[in-house]
């Protein structure tokens, strides 16, 4: 793999379920070690690019490169190995009994429990480690299904993060979570950010303030699984453009180096004559 190899490029992918066509033609990057987001509404195909990424899903056009790789070409469990998921609404099925440091370590196995794995000394300061980073040192010995959502959430980016991933997809990461737990991981991910060497970063969403400022590739899609525009966040987050992919009518603001979006007006109603 040559370091220059785009952390993920999708390149003319389609995909069709049940002969409905969720995604159409999409070509987008994300450079090596790049920050990224797709944003568009409900039902634009983000979640399912992010499968295809890690793997779980295949283009029914078009091809799929990830971490120099192309999906089909290369084992995908060796593919697997590189990358980490965290999806807010998936359910976790971890053992009841397991504590907030037991989950992280799990993430060396990407087990949903140690009773058939014997974490080494090592894994176990690196385990500390990333809860350190998260924050959630104090709450190690704690039953991970005890925290709270917001804990649990950091919990589960440790783990994404335990075995030092190259590239890390969150998947509407803050959804749930009220405001200063949303906060708390945006501000954890911008202490990321400036690691000596962080991962690639994908991060699927449709609140644009929590697009931080490392972030500077985008792609925006329609309610029809298409891409209406991608480049730097400038570039792509617009009225015109966001208007275009919501099919409402938006106006966006850059505040203290967060976006934001509002509607001024409902769209007008369309009655048959």
């Amino acid at each position: 793999m040559s370091d220059c190899s785009p952390a993920i490029r999708f390149t003319n992918v389609e995909f069709m379920r049940e002969d409905r066509a969720i995604l159409a033609g999409i070509n987008w990057e994300l450079p090596a070690g790049g920050w990224g987001a797709i944003v568009g509404p409900n039902g634009s195909g983000k979640s399912t690019l992010v499968r295809m990424a890690a793997g779980y899903l295949w283009p029914t056009h078009g091809s799929v490169d990830v971490l120099g790789h192309r999906l089909g070409e290369y084992p995908v469990d060796e593919l697997r190995r590189k990358i980490s998921v965290v999806e807010a609404l998936s359910i976790y099925p971890f053992d009841e009994q397991m504590t907030a440091e037991e989950v992280v370590c799990s993430g060396f196995f990407g087990a949903l429990t140690l009773g058939y794995h014997q974490p080494v000394a090592e894994q176990w300061t690196r385990t500390n480690q990333v809860l350190t980073d998260v924050r959630m040192e104090l709450f190690a010995k704690r039953k991970f299904w005890t925290l709270s959502t917001g804990e649990r959430m950091r919990v589960l980016m440790a783990r994404a993060l335990v075995h030092r991933p190259a590239l890390l997809m969150l998947d509407e990461c803050t959804s749930g979570l009220d405001l200063p737990s949303r906060e708390s991981v945006l501000i954890f991910l911008s202490h990321l950010a400036e690691l000596p060497s962080p991962p690639a970063l994908l991060m699927i969403t449709h609140h644009l303030d929590e697009l931080l400022p490392q972030i500077q590739h985008t792609l925006l899609l329609d309610s029809h699984g298409c891409a209406v525009a991608a480049g730097t966040p400038a570039q792509t987050l617009t009225d015109p453009l966001l208007s275009e992919a919501f099919s409402w009518p938006i106006r966006v603001a850059l505040r203290d180096r967060r976006w934001y979006a509002e509607s001024e007006s409902w769209p007008p109603l369309h009655r048959p004559l």
